[in-house]
């Protein structure tokens, strides 16, 4: 029954408490952790708010403290538009280099505004080497100079006017005895309150000053602007008269280069004889007319060579006297060549009736015979008139070649005459337009006023602040507000992570088995011991959660037979409240009627005399070797009716009194006897008893003292049973603070009592 009690417990465990359950139902299951981590989280953090608030605290009171003691600096600003509105021309342009206006001429301006040698303008204009604030030799005795300048109505100075409306007027005090190295501190101090940036998708520049004081701000802020206009229109100027020296060097230099150009044009027409026009237009008429006449004459010789060529070819075969244009053209060759076809017909006629011999035949063979030598005769004349006729041919072809070989040279030589005349005519040409350009910028730049346009004006002027932009107070406290919260909240989550303890019936879970209650801490009973609290106090807390406990404990089976009757109760080390929670779950369970039974299993420290208020004559120890009975050890309790067996401390032999067959016997027998046989067993990680016990158990119940068991001992106490391979196991929360309990969450009491009864229910 007892391995039957236990594969059932082990069972259970595994189907109610299991961390990676594959339940087909358990489909929100991730929308659910994500709620309960977030919960948790903000339960950490009020649990955590003092932590919290205090980091705050201290974070605002340091940053109040520096914010109200730093010096405070006042920042006036003042608006710039760089403009082109006048456009000299593609010409103008490209001699005076005259920059477009475009995002990188924009941030150029806005370097040249932060650059030192405008700052050194500035504070020459403003003499800023006699202010204490900018020359640490003069922080001595620095009232005066400041005075001086903010109320120049009680000095001897003379305001100096700017275009912008000043502020105030300032005079400048020259101290010969600053040197060069005085003027670089200055200028370093001085910009270091500059900044100037481009406004974004605009012409527009910003410049900022920084100062110490408000209305000296908007003084040098004012004063960086014209002091820049200034230097721009100076620059105009010099540019402008730079460029009007350097045009009429340059005019006077070009006007030399386009007379010796065009001389040197005519002087070489007249050297080489080029006539240009009428001439040049004539040879090339006449060489036209030549090549024409060549390509006829030509086309001639070809034709008489062909003709020729046919001739012979009749004279070596007379048979294609047929293909020759020239036998066509003859009358004689014609009349001939009838006469022979007309003999060859008769020849014919007189071959069908004579023989070769006859004398008809051979005189009609003589006949053609003499007809044929007349055509080649008349042939052989003819290819004598074609052979003239290609001579003269020929002679023409060599006449006109020679016309045109000498009218090439001519063209020729005055070709490369002409190569060389344009090259000087175009220099001629390229030195006059480069004159003419020249001549017209000069004229364009005799209009003076518009080449010293500044092309910056300002829109705004800046005026004195009235409120310290550094220290930005309510930003810097909003700031440090913010980084301590997160401070905060990073230091309470570090508390969390190194808090070594048990403090939620979750956590303890976390190593694999079941939480079964939660015991609230009990304040101790004024001269009565902590056994007697749930008696003074039935309706407390500490009462329902132990009855609570012993509800789970019958709720681990249907029928009554099969509940854990032996339940042992141990903890990893001494103090975490197993003997209190012995004493007050058997008195709880013999006022609900049942029979039960408490042993005191600690032969070492026994304690639970103690808690009972007793002092026993005879123990567990006299019965074990036998000196007493067991109605003798057994004393009834008069308050609750529950039968206790108290102990005294045998350490020498506690181990073997323990594990005999007389204890375990006795465990089998009180089984039969009692609803409910509790043994209050020692710590774990001390001795070995309690896992002795635990296996004769039908449960064993382990206390972990709340927020003060260190996790590492806890889990090596499991460990001892785990390595047996003992299953029945689960934990108590025992010694709970419940007001500092329920900052971590709702009662866990009542959570495991729906949790049970609606899994039994099922």
């Amino acid at each position: 029954m007892n391995n039957q009690s236990q594969n059932n417990d082990a069972k259970t465990k595994k189907d109610l408490f299991s961390f990676n359950t594959n339940s087909s139902n358990n489909s929100n299951s991730n929308i659910q952790n994500l709620e309960i981590d977030l919960r948790n989280f903000l339960l950490m953090l009020w649990r955590r708010k003092l932590l919290i608030l205090l980091v705050m605290t201290l974070a605002l009171g340091i940053v109040f403290y520096f914010v109200n003691s730093v010096q405070p600096r006042y920042t006036a600003k003042t608006l710039i538009m760089i403009e082109n509105r006048i456009d000299p021309g593609p010409e103008f342009r490209a001699l005076i280099a005259n920059m477009r206006i475009d995002t990188t001429l924009i941030l150029s301006e806005a370097e040249v505004l932060k650059s030192r040698s405008l700052a050194k303008k500035v504070i020459e204009r403003l003499d800023l080497m006699n202010d204490p604030e900018f020359n640490p030799r003069l922080r001595v005795n620095k009232e005066q100079p400041i005075k001086a300048i903010l109320n120049p109505k009680n000095s001897n100075q003379t305001g100096t006017n700017f275009k912008s409306l000043s502020v105030y007027k300032s005079e400048s005090k020259t101290r010969t005895e600053f040197v060069e190295r005085d003027m670089g501190i200055v200028i370093d101090k001085f910009l270091r309150g500059v900044y100037a940036r481009p406004i974004p998708g605009s012409f527009v520049l910003q410049i900022e000053y920084t100062s110490q004081n408000a209305s000296k701000s908007a003084l040098i802020a004012n004063a960086i602007v014209d002091t820049y206009i200034d230097s721009r229109l100076d620059k105009k100027f010099q540019a402008t008269k730079k460029l009007s020296s350097w045009l009429d060097d340059r005019l006077e230099t070009l006007r030399e280069q386009v007379r010796q150009s065009e001389a040197a044009v005519e002087e070489y027409r007249d050297l080489n004889n080029l006539v240009s026009g009428p001439r040049t237009e004539i040879n090339a008429q006449q060489l036209s007319e030549l090549n024409s006449q060549l390509v006829l004459a030509k086309t001639k010789q070809a034709e008489a060579g062909a003709r020729l060529q046919q001739i012979k070819n009749w004279i070596t075969n007379p048979t294609s006297i047929e293909t020759t244009s020239e036998a066509l053209k003859s009358a004689i060759i014609q009349n001939l060549k009838i006469s022979e076809t007309t003999l060859l017909r008769k020849i014919s006629d007189l071959s069908a009736r004579y023989g070769e011999q006859h004398p008809k035949m051979i005189n009609a063979r003589a006949e053609l015979a003499e007809i044929r030598t007349k055509l080649k005769t008349e042939m052989r004349v003819i290819a004598k008139g074609l052979e003239s006729s290609k001579q003269v041919s020929q002679a023409r072809v060599v006449a006109l070649q020679g016309s045109i070989n000498e009218i090439e040279d001519i063209r020729q030589v005055e070709n490369k005459a002409n190569i060389k005349l344009r090259e000087l005519q175009r220099e001629a040409e390229s030195n006059r337009m480069i004159f003419d350009t020249f001549l017209e910028t000069y004229k364009k730049s005799d209009n003076k006023e518009e080449l010293q346009e500044a092309e910056a004006r300002v829109i705004s002027y800046a005026t004195v602040p009235r409120f310290a932009t550094y220290p930005n107070k309510p930003l810097f406290l909003s700031l440090a507000a913010a980084a301590a919260f997160f401070i905060g909240i990073a230091l309470a989550l570090l508390l969390e992570k190194l808090d070594n303890a048990f403090r939620t019936s979750s956590q303890l879970e976390e190593i694999g088995y079941p939480c079964f209650g939660v015991i609230p801490e009990a304040q101790k009973v004024k001269k009565k011991p902590i056994g007697d609290y749930i008696l003074t106090k039935p309706a407390s807390n500490i009462a329902e959660a132990v009855r609570t406990l012993r509800m789970i404990l019958n709720l681990r089976s249907d029928s009554i037979e099969e509940r854990p009757k032996v339940v042992t109760i141990t903890s990893s080390l001494p103090g975490e409240g197993k003997t209190t929670l012995s004493s007050w779950m058997s008195r709880i369970t013999a006022k609900s009627g049942e029979r039960v039974i408490v042993i005191d299993c600690d032969l070492r420290r026994p304690n639970l005399h103690n808690a009972y208020g007793e002092k026993p004559d005879k123990t567990l120890v006299e019965y074990l070797i036998g000196e007493a009975s067991l109605e003798e050890v057994i004393h009834k309790d008069k308050f609750s009716g529950a039968h206790v067996v108290f102990a005294r401390s045998v350490p020498n032999n506690a181990l073997d009194l323990i594990s005999g067959d007389k204890m375990l016997k006795l465990i089998d027998s009180l089984k039969e006897e009692y609803d409910l046989v509790i043994l209050d067993t020692p710590a774990c990680l001390a001795v070995s008893d309690a896992r002795v016990l635990a296996a004769q158990s039908d449960q064993t119940l382990f206390a972990v003292s709340w927020n003060d068991t260190p996790r590492e001992v806890v889990n090596a106490g499991v460990k001892q049973f785990t390595d047996f391979g003992y299953d029945a196991l689960a934990f108590v929360l025992t010694n709970v603070d419940i007001k500092k309990h329920s900052k971590y969450g709702y009662g866990d009491a009542v959570y495991y009592y729906s949790r049970y009864k609606e899994y039994y229910s099922n």
